[in-house]
């Protein structure tokens, strides 16, 4: 079902707004789509068509409406990932760049990718490998705004209750790629001055054999939180919120 859907551009209409969106846009508008695209994006081997597909609504809109690309609903049968496979309704909303527009934002958000499967998917839609951006040369605010969109990816954001204590907040990013975690585990610890532990807390079997799961708990640091909770760096308020409340309590 198509929810949202633009007119196609003219061949001038489309250099022009590519134009625009490259003045109007920064580094950190960059960063948080690569979070989103090295977690739950979809990049083809060949085909010149990016995807973002996910349950919630909020953060395809939002870049349905950044690259004026169609906007969908959809539901489905599919399956859990291993080692549950229970199979279910997914409903998704969906968004997908294609043409040149999918060059242009692949080119603009390869320099802060760090998922190196996504990369290579990149590499061969491009038909060149880009130069990334150093991690030693990445500031605080690139790595916020990258880290912000992964976890909303592939983390969780939990409140623990504690009854003679302020609430405990506890975030995390999972993964199956211990190599990933451990490039946003070296920018973190560069930026804030911490020590991140990833635990492998699972293994389990696939077609392919077995795999590890990986767990990454960002630190508990006052500033890293705040960083996270300012306005249009999280693109989802569900768990943007549940920072907001750890930051408030007692306020």
């Amino acid at each position: 079902m198509i929810l949202k859907k633009y007119d196609k551009k003219t061949k001038e209409d489309l250099k022009n707004f590519l134009v625009l969106k490259d003045l109007q846009c920064n580094n950190l508008d960059w960063c948080k789509w690569a979070g989103w695209f090295d977690t739950d994006g979809y990049i083809p081997k060949k085909t010149r068509k990016i995807t973002l597909s996910l349950s919630d609504k909020q953060p395809v809109e939002l870049l349905s409406n950044f690259m004026e690309s169609p906007l969908y609903y959809a539901e489905h049968e599919t399956t859990t990932p291993e080692p549950y496979r229970n199979k279910y309704i997914a409903k998704e909303f969906i968004t997908t760049i294609s043409g040149q527009k999918s060059i242009f934002f692949i080119k603009k958000i390869y320099p802060y990718m760090l998922n190196e499967e996504k990369k290579l998917r990149a590499c061969k839609i491009l038909g060149y490998q880009p130069e990334s951006k150093k991690l030693d040369d990445w500031t605080k605010e690139e790595v916020v705004s990258y880290v912000a969109t992964a976890l909303e990816g592939d983390g969780n954001v939990v409140i623990e209750k504690r009854k003679r204590t302020k609430d405990y907040l506890r975030i995390c990013i999972d993964s199956s790629n211990a190599e990933y975690l451990s490039l946003i585990k070296y920018l973190i610890d560069k930026q804030f001055n911490s020590c991140i532990n990833i635990a492998e807390v699972r293994i389990y079997k696939t077609k392919k054999g077995l795999k590890a799961k990986y767990k990454m708990y960002l630190p508990n640091v006052d500033e890293l939180h705040k960083m996270l909770a300012v306005n249009n760096v999280m693109t989802l308020d569900r768990k943007k919120n549940k920072i907001l409340y750890y930051i408030n309590q007692g306020q």
